[in-house]
């Protein structure tokens, strides 16, 4: 595989997935440093531009070893923030996505996760999708309920956070089913 020339360009006109490139690197600090991201994920912190290149280098290297599809997700001709599956085995796989403060309430990563979750049930072969987030992350679990995620519990002291282990939430998405809420919102979020 040559990076980036075999990872695939998914769009759906206001949202393309591409792969990442070193002129992302500027929004991609300004994205990890956002507080909202060094509150919920485990940026380092403080993040410079050389880890922001770091990260925009790892990302073909994933593509590579097949341990995770990663794309940029690009919003308004911009860098908006990232998406990715994370290979878990034959058949599975993790969401992950991070998105630019000024992204965020547009539907633009609504839209991107939905393009990559189709992109892998249909050309990875997934069956099963899990989403992890910290117990508390609630732009993280409403945005995987707008794209069908079921709420399957919270995980006591599962996902490593900044030095410490804290809850988890997950959740689930099967190849077949559909890519929006199960419930509405209010139901969703009371469990």
């Amino acid at each position: 595989m040559t990076f980036p020339g075999a990872i695939p360009t998914l769009t759906d006109g206001p949202v393309t997935l591409r792969a990442h490139r070193p002129s992302d690197a500027e929004r991609c600090v300004e994205q990890c440093v956002d507080p909202e991201s060094v509150r919920w994920t485990i940026v380092p912190t403080p993040y410079s531009l050389q880890d922001a290149h770091e990260f925009i280098g790892s990302r073909a290297k994933a593509w590579l070893d097949d341990t995770e599809w990663p794309f940029a997700v690009e919003f308004e001709g911009r860098f908006g923030g990232t998406v990715e599956l994370r290979n878990e085995g034959p058949g599975r796989a993790e969401v992950a996505f991070g998105s630019h403060p000024d992204v965020r309430g547009t539907g633009a990563m609504e839209r991107a996760l939905r393009l990559l979750l189709r992109w892998g049930f249909e050309d990875r072969d997934l069956r099963t999708v899990i989403w992890w987030a910290n117990e508390g992350n609630w732009a993280s679990r409403k945005l995987a309920w707008r794209v069908g995620f079921s709420y399957d519990g919270c995980v006591r002291q599962w996902l490593e956070h900044r030095g410490d282990l804290t809850n988890a939430w997950a959740g689930t998405l099967l190849a077949g089913e559909p890519l929006q809420p199960r419930e509405d919102w209010e139901t969703a979020s009371a469990r």
